[in-house]
């Protein structure tokens, strides 16, 4: 019951943290706590898939190109927040050559955070990608890829943000 939701939406972004991956193998050199944070990775994606095909299970969503393109404009918005902007500034911060911490807790703490960042950083778009349906294999590889470039290619900041 909703394990299609699930393997869709950790088969999405577990393509957008391909960069997160091979920084945290180069860093650790560590075989597992690499698998470790996969697995936390993967098992957090899971478990939002999950979570958004049992509500959605539960909600009847008209399917209409207005409802699409509310959620466009939403996703739009929600990118230029403080709390969007800053968890895809830490999604890019995670992504680069840092210290990594050798025990098996600091594998489960950067694979959490990690995911956790994710999760924020790609709310906008994952409710677009929702609405326009989680089973077809063309949303959701357009779906990773925007939300790869969402990640990994700075946005700049609104002109409200900006000091003079």
């Amino acid at each position: 019951m909703g394990t299609g939701m699930a393997v869709s939406m950790v088969a999405m972004m577990a393509l957008t943290a391909t960069p997160f991956f091979l920084a945290y193998g180069r860093d650790t050199r560590r075989p597992v706590a690499i698998a470790t944070v996969v697995l936390i990775y993967v098992a957090v994606w899971a478990a939002i898939g999950l979570a958004v095909d049992n509500l959605m299970s539960l909600v009847m969503m008209p399917s209409s190109l207005l409802v699409v393109g509310i959620a466009v404009a939403t996703a739009l918005v929600y990118a230029v927040t403080p709390w969007g902007r800053w968890a895809r500034q830490q999604c890019r911060r995670m992504s680069m050559r840092e210290r990594r911490g050798p025990r098996f807790r600091d594998a489960v703490a950067e694979g959490a955070s990690y995911a956790a960042c994710c999760a924020v950083s790609s709310a906008g778009a994952m409710l677009v990608v929702i609405l326009l349906g989680m089973t077809n294999p063309l949303v959701i590889i357009a779906g990773a890829a925007v939300m790869l470039a969402f990640k990994l290619i700075p946005l700049p900041a609104p002109a409200l943000s900006r000091r003079q």
